[in-house]
This record gives C-alpha cells, sequence and structure tokens, in this order.
C-alpha cells in the first residue's frame, strides 16, 4: 500500500507509525531545534540539526505512535524502565508501568506497544533520511558525509536492536524467526510496506551498519549525547553477546571502555544524574528549561523520601514515585555494597519496603540518562571470556569492577566459580550493576532463563518458563491493518 498523504516531513523527518507506509497523519510538532526538510539537506549545519533532532526524539513522547502521548512516554528511559520491570528485580505495584510489570501490555492496542515501535521507527526513519542525502548537501566534504553516514547507520542499528528483542524471542533461539520489517530506503510518497525480515537478516543489517559506524567514526565528538566511535563498538559488543560471537563481544567491550575508567564508590552514590560521569560512555542530556516533570523517568524512579510522625512520606523529587525494587534481589547486596542504593522502610515487608535511590534527579529536575557505562563493558567481556573458557581472565574483570563499588575495598573479592556457574554468577553481577537501566527483562531473554518471583512481588508469582511469549510483544494493530505485506501478528 503506499502513503496517500505525504504532507509535511520535518526533522524529525515525517516520522510515521513505523515503516513509513500507509499512515496518514504524518508529524506536524517537531522539537524546537528541528529544521525543515529543505533547510536539512541544504547544509552541513542542517544535517547537524537533523541529528540533533534524532536525539531529542529518543528522550520525548513518540510521535504518530497511534496513541496519546502519556506520563509513562519519554523515549528510550521509557523502554529501558519497561524492561525491567518486566523482569525479576524492579517492581512497579501501581501507577505507571503497572501492565508492563504485569505482562499484561503486549496487546496490539495497547499504548505500550505502540510507543516501543514508534520510537525506534522514528529513529530510523530520521536515520535513514540522512543517509539517503548526506552526500547531497552542498560544500559537505568526504570526512563530513562518513562521519555523518556513520552516526545515522548507528542510530539506525540501535533502533532495530530495540526493536528485533522486543518483538521476538532472542537470536540464539532461532534465528530463522521472523523479527521486524527492515525499512532501509528513504520513505517517500511512494513507498511500500515491507515484511517481516528474520532475526538473521535484522541482525546481519545492524551488523554491517555498525562496523561501518565504527570505522567511519572518531572517539571526538560534541556532546556525549551524540554517537562516537567508542559508542560504536559497545552497541556492536551487545550484539555479538546476544548473537553468541564471544570473541568479537569481548574484544568491541575491551575497545568500547578505553578512555572511560569505572567510577569510584563514592560517584555510584552521587545519583546516575550527569553524563559529564567519567564512567558513562553514552548518556541522554537534559537542561532544566527541557524537563518534564510528573512525565518523566526520575518521577517514577527517583525513590528518596522523609517521614512525618505518622510515617507518611514527602518524596524528595516530585513524582509519582511508585517504582519498587524487589526484596529477595535487595537481599543479594552486601552491606558494603555502594550498589546497594535502596531506601527501605522498617517493618514494613510488602511491595512498598524499598524504592530505588540509585537514579537522583537534580533539583531543577535536569537529571541527565544514562546509556551506556564501561561496568557494562567489564561485564561484556567477562560473560564472553567465561564462555570461551577463559575464567581467570573472566574473574579478574568482575574482580576489577568489585573494586570499585565496595566502601571498604577489602570487601570485594574475586569470583571462584568456573564455566557455567560462572557465567550465572557474571549474570547476578550484571544485575547488581546495571539494575535500572534497561537490562531486566533482555538479559532474562538472551540467557533463556525463566523469569522468577519471590519475596514481596505483587504481580506474576512464581515461575513463567523461559521463552515464554509473554516476554515478546505483539504489533501494533494500526500497522497490520495498514500495511498488507507485514505478514503474522505475534502470539
Amino acid at each position: 500500500m503506499k502513503i496517500n498523504k505525504a504532507r509535511i516531513y520535518t526533522v524529525i523527518l515525517g516520522a510515521t507509525l513505523g515503516l513509513g507506509a500507509c499512515k496518514d497523519d504524518f508529524l506536524e510538532t517537531v522539537p524546537s531545534n528541528a529544521v525543515s526538510y529543505e533547510q536539512a539537506f541544504s547544509s552541513t549545519a542542517g544535517v547537524e540539526a537533523a541529528l540533533t533532532g534524532i536525539y531529542r526524539l529518543m528522550r520525548d513522547a513518540p510521535v504518530n505512535s497511534g496513541s496519546t502521548a502519556s506520563h509513562d512516554s519519554y523515549g528510550v528511559p521509557h523502554f529501558n524502565e519497561t524492561w525491567d520491570v518486566m523482569g525479576q528485580d524492579i517492581m512497579a505495584p501501581t501507577s505507571w508501568f503497572v501492565f508492563q510489570y504485569e505482562l499484561d501490555n503486549k496487546l496490539p492496542t495497547y499504548r505500550g506497544t505502540y510507543m516501543l515501535w514508534a520510537t525506534n521507527y522514528g529513529i530510523i526513519t530520521n536515520a535513514n533520511n540522512i543517509i539517503a542525502n548526506a552526500a547531497k548537501v552542498p560544500g559537505m566534504t568526504e570526512a563530513q558525509r562518513l562521519a555523518y553516514e556513520g552516526e545515522a547507520r548507528a542510530l539506525r542499528a540501535f533502533g532495530y536492536f530495540n526493536l528485533a528483542r522486543t518483538y521476538q524471542h532472542t537470536y540464539l533461539k532461532d534465528p530463522n524467526a521472523l523479527a521486524v520489517p527492515l525499512v532501509l530506503e528513504q520513505t517517500t510518497a511512494q513507498s511500500q510496506g515491507q515484511p517481516r525480515a528474520t532475526l538473521k537478516q535484522v541482525y546481519t543489517q545492524i551488523l554491517e551498519d555498525l562496523t561501518i559506524a565504527e570505522r567511519d567514526l572518531t572517539t571526538a565528538r560534541p556532546t556525549k549525547s551524540r554517537i562516537n566511535k567508542n559508542v560504536a563498538q559497545g552497541l556492536l559488543a551487545r550484539v555479538y553477546l546476544e548473537m553468541g560471537e564471544w570473541a568479537q563481544a569481548a574484544d568491541y567491550a575491551a575497545k568500547a571502555r578505553e578512555g572511560y575508567p569505572l567510577m569510584s564508590p563514592s560517584v555510584w552514590k552521587e545519583g546516575f544524574n550527569n553524563y559529564a560521569n567519567n564512567e558513562w560512555i553514552w548518556g541522554l542530556a537534559q537542561s532544566a528549561d527541557q524537563q518534564v516533570a510528573f512525565a518523566s523517568f526520575y518521577s517514577t524512579m527517583d525513590g528518596r523520601y522523609t517521614t512525618d510522625a505518622k510515617g507518611n512520606r514527602t518524596y524528595v523529587r516530585r513524582g509519582y514515585n511508585n517504582i519498587r525494587a524487589n526484596d529477595k534481589f535487595v537481599e543479594l547486596f552486601a552491606l558494603t555494597d555502594a550498589r546497594r542504593e535502596f531506601q527501605e522502610a522498617v517493618g514494613t515487608t510488602d511491595a512498598n519496603r524499598y524504592t530505588v535511590t540509585k537514579f537522583k534527579d537534580l533539583p531543577d529536575l535536569s537529571g541527565d540518562f544514562v546509556l551506556m557505562r564501561s561496568a557494562e563493558m567489564y561485564l561484556i567481556e567477562a560473560e564472553a571470556k567465561a564462555r570461551l573458557g577463559q575464567d581467570a581472565d573472566a574473574q579478574q574483570l568482575v574482580f576489577a569492577l568489585r573494586q570499585q563499588r565496595f566502601t571498604n575495598p577489602a570487601d570485594a573479592v574475586a569470583p571462584t566459580t568456573t564455566g557455567a556457574e560462572l557465567v550465572d554468577e557474571i549474570w547476578v553481577e550484571r544485575r547488581k550493576e546495571l539494575y535500572g537501566e534497561g537490562f531486566g527483562l533482555m538479559d532474562i531473554k538472551r540467557l533463556q532463563k525463566p523469569l522468577v518471583r519471590e519475596g514481596n512481588h505483587t504481580a506474576v508469582l512464581g515461575t513463567t518458563p523461559a521463552n515464554s511469549d509473554l516476554f515478546i510483544y505483539m504489533f501494533p494493530q494500526l500497522e497490520i491493518i495498514n500495511n498488507p505485506n507485514f505478514g503474522p501478528q505475534n502470539p
């Protein structure tokens, strides 16, 4: 089916429901730093603004999602939070994200599936426009073209990696399983809806894009929000880990963290709100005039509070403050582990017992969002080497990380496990290190583990089998209706 009405292409450049095929209503409101389509590709400054517009989209409500924007809709931080509450360590017993927590938000008419779809295909649609037009920009040097196209390719790969893992099981379960449509050309009024591609096809494209990006980008960049060579290497490490390509995963993880030393225990406790943190490889900056108050990651996640004589809570960060840590998860932390960032309501045993204090918003609500850190790269390399039988190297990597996490350095000990037990120990270390950063469900899926909810969980208690279809989303209903080439709906 062809697009019937291509009224406005702006930057963010015509981000449709996803495939650029068959949705009548195009985006007509854009970020204040966006430019028109004609402006975007009339100068290098226009292309620069186009890229800035994509990063703005990554922390805004999705466009043309088929659903009204809401207070749980804020781009990449939204779906990172979604993946965590769908796991076993972080809970949303009430308010926003409760449907995600209950594994009950995957239906084709639900807001959640539209938001995940639209955010990522919005990134892809706009990256495609830059890839298609960068070479046509007057006065652009070859070095500039390679850099812009490389950054856009990395963004496109990032979007497809998110989509493939949201709408299908892990690659290692079945590379030939149908994933999502591959749209690699600029969207026009003549664009046709694409069929679902296999995971193997999608991952092949992801690797091609990231390999080119890693080759053509340098470590320099205007801000840490932008993708550079290190970020491309970190994304390659993630993708190769998902694919079971252990040697490549280890290699790129080691490269990605060069120049980004692990933070100290005292810095860990400062609140994960400043992307100038030396360990952050990639993050999204947010200024005070861009904060969205209640419709924010920090609104739900920042759990610091004081109590009055009656035990009533007043939260430091005014918002929904509804995310909780599972008590069995908290038990995994030693008392001197700086990562034990939870506030406990003494005497409480229900789901309200532990709030999360890892993420502390700033007083003007301008806390930045973390997307990639060196610690993750240590753990990717450690897992990959453990799977390659290099147990001593894997143990040392975990030990190096722990040495920077305990307030009493003597409490940091190296693992003694080997083989499969070491891989499991590294998974637990990932959970302690990365909670709230979007890895909860995705690691369960990648490792093909069951979802185990015990203790003070309130939803989907007990064990959900590995590779359950509850872990994958159905596709937005409008996409199925409007694209006759799409293929089968997910279960």
